[in-house]
């Protein structure tokens, strides 16, 4: 299935949206520090995975995949650091707020 990788993240992103708000985390502080962490994650993130796949560490067949390439990543790939990053953000929070 074309949309495969897609279909996962989104999974992935309901469920931390649907316990976010269940344990009424707040995540960010402020939207600048929101946009801060976005942006390193993906500076840091672009500049990983095209040097990594560049250097045949791993690649991208295109099964699964949409097919669209910003360098040698699929688009995908920037919001799996999007999603993964919030979620573990959303369980760190859910965990602090459990053990207190």
């Amino acid at each position: 299935m074309r949309y495969e990788y897609f279909l996962c993240l989104g999974t992935l992103l309901i469920i931390t949206l649907v316990i976010r708000r269940k344990y009424n985390i707040t995540v960010f502080r402020s939207p600048k520090e929101a946009l801060l962490l976005y942006f390193m994650l993906f500076v840091l993130g672009t500049v990983w995975d095209n040097f990594a796949v560049w250097r045949g560490h791993w690649l991208y067949p295109g099964k699964g995949i949409v097919g669209i390439f910003v360098g040698l990543i699929p688009i995908e790939d920037y919001f799996f650091a999007m999603i993964t990053s919030y979620t573990i953000i959303v369980f760190y929070k859910v965990i602090q707020k459990k053990c207190k």
